[in-house]
């Protein structure tokens, strides 16, 4: 049988769920021998190639260990490695459902299609797939890659990810709008459904989401520098509205204050749920910007050093 799709994981510490992720891919409706997966390891220290050479799939399996370079390098030596014809982008943190690739396969009914399968999130590790679709789960994105489908000759026409994005975000968004210079077209393949898994919120976690979206903020202003139209401004939100309003929303520098951290941990503690959920979104939200405002500090400074 003809291989039809190569399936590309980016990962980075993710064993379990990504585990997670193998096995529903060897549950899939579409017959084994007409799909590969490719997980490109970023890295991980967390056991992840122990727990791909013990796992056993139906599938052809492949796996790459690189050093640290961020999911864009990551994705491009999939690329670079796929047999297939059509990719289907995922997640490490996402599992499928059994008609996943059976459905992407049959949506690219035209060449120039990009197939895009709705994304479900979710907190439940033991059953990830039981989750509903939520009005929060909407996504506008013309191109992203947790559950995406297209040819790889439209990608290396574009000219693959931009490798420049190490940290955190945007990489996918980037080269959607190369894409779409090209010519094609966004179709949803409602029955390739994917579901995100997402650890419940907890206060202990919050440092590693407030370093995630301070690396998004430095990504924003690279995306931005990169394609400086209305679009991406709106979509980064690069204005001074958005730094005004954060210095007045944080005044007093209270998200990196002890006594903000001990007051997570209390509402954690009491299961206020909703508290918790807001006052995290400042915080993080605070992150991003504090990530956009060091990036444009550094820009100053390089301009600065630059001889006249």
């Amino acid at each position: 049988m003809q291989l039809q799709i190569s399936v590309i994981i980016p990962t980075y510490n993710r064993r379990v769920i990504l585990r997670k992720a193998l096995e529903a891919l060897s549950r899939q409706t579409l017959d084994s021998r007409a799909y590969e997966v490719i997980v490109i390891d970023d890295g991980s220290t967390d056991g992840t190639q122990e727990m791909i050479q013990q796992l056993k799939t139906p599938y052809s399996l492949v796996y790459r260990f690189t050093s640290r370079r961020g999911p864009a390098a990551a994705r491009n030596l999939g690329l670079k490695l796929a047999r297939a014809d059509l990719i289907v982008f995922i997640d490490s943190d996402i599992v499928v459902n059994e008609e996943f690739l059976e459905a992407h396969l049959k949506a690219h009914t035209e060449p120039h299609y990009i197939g895009h399968g709705p994304v479900i999130h979710t907190d439940n590790l033991d059953d990830p797939t039981s989750a509903s679709f939520k009005v929060t789960d909407i996504s506008r994105a013309f191109f992203a890659t947790g559950n995406a489908s297209i040819r790889k000759e439209h990608l290396f026409a574009a000219g693959l990810f931009d490798e420049s994005f190490v940290e955190y975000g945007w990489e996918d968004l980037e080269l959607g709008i190369r894409l779409r210079r090209l010519g094609l077209k966004a179709v949803k393949v409602p029955k390739a459904r994917g579901y995100h898994y997402k650890k419940k919120l907890a206060a202990a976690d919050v440092p590693i989401w407030r370093q995630r979206e301070r690396e998004r903020g430095h990504t924003a202003v690279a995306f931005y520098r990169k394609v400086p139209t209305a679009r991406v401004r709106m979509m980064t939100m690069l204005f001074p509205l958005t730094f005004w309003l954060d210095s007045i929303v944080t005044a007093g520098g209270w998200p990196d204050r002890p006594a903000t951290q001990r007051l997570l941990q209390w509402l954690d503690r009491r299961g206020y749920h909703l508290a918790l959920r807001f006052v995290v979104r400042l915080i993080t939200h605070h992150a991003y910007v504090t990530g956009m405002r060091e990036a444009l500090a550094a820009e100053r400074a390089r301009q600065s050093a630059q001889p006249s």
